[in-house]
């Protein structure tokens, strides 16, 4: 396979000066692991539906999307054509695997087995990384900070893997609070201080790509289980609409992310997404943006499972809080890259007004009345601002074909 090039010399580990090279064919197929990932994350969420199941669906969404996110700005920081760094990033995408393997009982029996997985991604990622980078210690202070803060955090998995119940629900939250915060700023340590917030360390039109792959393969996996629930349910008219329904509130969503996108990679404001703190924040954003695509691929999987059902209000939340967290993740990224879009900010305050009454209505009308607030969305906003013409760049990342 090209992307295992085990002959290539890794004299220099680090990208190439002002090198912005399209995701490698090892990073895309990394990603591949996030579609069991989703599946297993919107399945738990049709299974428990309630405030603690919703909670602890979020814990494990964080923890997998924080071992995609370090992962992601290491290829992006350093060469991913590297033997040291692809073999690095196999292990990594074993270690996610057994992480969704045992996501359904993340909170019961094998505990300590996800919280090991994710334990080890971290080990294995800076134990390549630490010596592989000791002739700059610049960048190797870098890793150093980051298995730093996640020593301190180790404690808390293995505890609250032991521990179970809410105990271990609390101490998996502070250890994911911790490592996020300590992210955000700079991850300061003891002797090394932090990284500079500043500094331009990321390949913007890189890092921007992966977000873009990661936000499809969550769209392709809603995609996948609401086809899979038809083909294995009745084949009656309230799920094909059910399903149609969810086929264009994928395609709106992911519409609705292009729009603003193509502007942000043709201009000048791709290159604030090189910054440390906004490559960091950009990563948060799209964190909500996924969870806004997780909990509207469960809605629709209970959509199409039950299209007629009009009494069960933690499901039309779902309905509607789904693309509402969608849309705020994406006005926080406006935000990120200094632009502020209100439709889409209407867009979501709408969608919460409405959700009190969608409960009279059967679920598969509910899902066609949030795509036509996602249509509005969408149209209001090529109207007050039509996206420019596109580099070909911006194309490459994902605009439609003109």
């Amino acid at each position: 396979m090209k992307w295992l090039r085990l002959g290539q010399s890794t004299s220099a580990i680090g990208r190439p000066p002002g090198q912005a090279a399209p995701p490698s064919f090892l990073e895309l197929f990394f990603d591949l692991a996030f579609i069991l990932v989703f599946a297993q994350l919107s399945h738990d969420l049709v299974q428990n539906l309630t405030w603690d199941g919703a909670f602890e669906t979020f814990i494990l969404l964080l923890t997998a999307w924080w071992a995609w996110v370090l992962t992601v700005w290491v290829t992006d920081l350093f060469n991913p054509r590297l033997p040291k760094i692809q073999i690095m990033v196999i292990a990594i995408m074993l270690g996610v695997m057994v992480m969704a393997l045992v996501m359904p009982t993340a909170f019961e029996t094998r505990a300590l087995f996800f919280a090991g997985a994710y334990l080890a991604i971290h080990v294995a990622r800076d134990g390549v990384l630490i010596p592989a980078t000791r002739a700059n210690r610049t960048v190797q202070a870098r890793s150093v900070r980051v298995i730093f803060w996640h020593g301190l955090t180790s404690p808390l998995w293995i505890g609250g893997a032991i521990a179970q119940g809410h105990t271990q629900l609390v101490l998996w939250a502070v250890a994911l609070v911790i490592e996020y915060v300590s992210a955000t700023y700079g991850w300061p340590t003891p002797g090394l201080g932090r990284t500079a917030l500043a500094a331009r360390i990321f390949a913007g039109p890189h890092l921007h790509e992966r977000h873009l792959q990661i936000l499809v393969i969550a769209i392709g996996e809603m995609i996948l289980g609401v086809g899979l629930r038809v083909v294995g349910g009745p084949f009656a008219f309230e799920s094909v609409a059910a399903a149609v329904a969810a086929f264009v509130g994928a395609l709106l969503v992911f519409q609705i992310y292009i729009n603003r996108v193509r502007e942000l990679v043709a201009g000048p404001s791709i290159t604030l997404l090189e910054q440390t703190r906004r490559g960091i924040l950009m990563s948060h954003s799209h964190l909500v943006m996924v969870a806004g695509i997780v909990v509207l691929a469960t809605a629709a999987d209970l959509a199409a499972r039950d299209p007629l059902d009009r009494e069960n209000v933690a499901w039309t939340i779902a309905v509607a809080g789904g693309p509402a967290l969608f849309l705020l993740g994406s006005s926080l990224f406006d935000l990120v890259v200094r632009r502020s879009f209100r439709p889409r900010l209407i867009g979501m305050f709408v969608l919460l007004a409405i959700t009190p009454a969608l409960h009279m209505l059967p679920m598969f009308a509910v899902l066609i009345l949030i795509d036509v607030v996602l249509a509005t969305t969408l149209v209001v906003e090529l109207a007050v601002a039509p996206p420019r013409s596109a580099s070909p760049t911006a194309q490459t990342a994902g605009g439609w074909s003109s």
